[in-house]
């Protein structure tokens, strides 16, 4: 080797080491940058529905520009143990903080929301009692609707003919939510129905509303009866069915739940009198499906309508505790009326 060359070859020994100390700087100011040096640029609350992963979560907290990577937030999670710690709830990220910072205050800072749940079958009107902020328009529902993956016709069917007021859409569970913004419960309510429906839809590809037989909204309606007339999960896909058979045969539904929409008398109360009011709800007098929902229903009776049992069975009565007595022809329906004649006077379907 010539000493030209020798030169170049203690050079080049020379220049490795400094190159990867540059490097392994310049690496650390990366890393640096994007953990620990602070992202959140103003006060802001941040989210973190339940069932989300943190993957879920750490792309939310980029798109909002509260931290500048998700990737790297994933990693340094993952490195110490702490991707499986943060919890569901609305949280205060403040100005200043750092990824890190941010990532901590997932897991070990307090929440700043407002709890609520909303049972199975509330009223719109329940609902917004106990949210105590005024009913949403329809619009972030349909918004929702267009974006989903439900099947395009039964989109288009819907966007064209949208309902006329967020009754039956607001989907029952337990909320968090944010008190500076309690507005975003309701959208919580819409997207956790459209999320529920696309389930379904999945689950029971031959469901009434793929057969024509119903339209997402009728569907989102009976759904909205089954869910005031049964107690019972075993009995809703049950009574579904005897509702889509009185339809199919152009019979009155006569459901009591209807009629105790309108009077907002509970149905053990209803009189023969009341049976007789006048509202297109009332489906003891009016054919078919009343005007809109009854109540918000739960994914029981939803999956009911989605997959109903098909029976012989065109009646049924309560027998007060609960569960129904389910009859074939009118004479049976009678004769099942006189033995729970005590309680069910007022509460028959004839």
């Amino acid at each position: 080797m010539t000493e030209p060359q020798v030169q170049q070859t203690r050079k080049s020994r020379s220049f490795a080491p400094l190159f990867l100390a540059v490097l392994m700087l310049g690496t650390a100011i990366y890393i640096a940058v994007q953990l620990f040096v602070p992202s959140v640029e103003e006060d802001v609350v941040f989210t973190v529905q339940r069932g989300q992963n943190f993957k879920e979560v750490a792309e939310a907290l980029e798109a909002q520009g509260a931290v500048p990577s998700a990737s790297w937030l994933r990693f340094y999670a993952r490195l110490t143990g702490k991707d499986y710690e943060i919890k569901a709830g609305s949280f205060l990220l403040k100005k200043g903080q750092s990824p890190v910072q941010v990532l901590n205050n997932l897991i070990y800072g307090k929440p700043v929301l407002a709890r609520v749940t909303i049972p199975e079958g509330f009223t719109a009107k329940q609902v917004r009692d106990r949210v105590q902020k005024d009913l949403p328009t329809i619009d972030p529902l349909l918004e929702m609707i267009r974006r989903s993956r439900l099947p395009e016709q039964i989109k288009a069917e819907f966007l064209e003919n949208p309902p006329e007021n967020p009754e039956g859409y607001l989907f029952p569970d337990t909320y968090f939510y944010s008190e500076s913004n309690p507005e975003e419960v309701y959208t919580a309510m819409y997207r956790q129905l459209v999320l529920t429906l696309e389930e379904l839809f999945d689950a029971y590809p031959q469901n009434p509303v793929t057969m024509g037989k119903l339209t997402l909204h009728e569907a989102i309606i009976l759904a909205s009866i089954v869910e005031r007339e049964a107690l019972l999960d075993a009995e809703r896909p049950i009574i579904a069915g005897v509702f889509l058979k009185r339809l199919d045969r152009g019979m009155l539904l006569q459901s009591c739940a209807t009629v105790t929409y309108v009077l907002g008398k509970p149905i053990a109360k209803l009189t023969y009198k009341d049976l007789e009011v006048d509202s297109p709800y009332n489906t003891y007098r009016y054919p078919g499906l009343p005007y809109g929902p009854i109540s918000n229903p739960g994914r029981q009776s939803l999956e009911a309508v989605f997959n109903p049992e098909i029976t012989d069975y065109l009646f049924f009565v309560a027998k007060g505790d609960g569960s129904h007595v389910f009859t074939r022809t009118y004479q049976e329906h009678l004769n099942a009326q006189l033995i729970h004649e005590d309680w069910l006077r007022q509460n028959s379907k004839e």
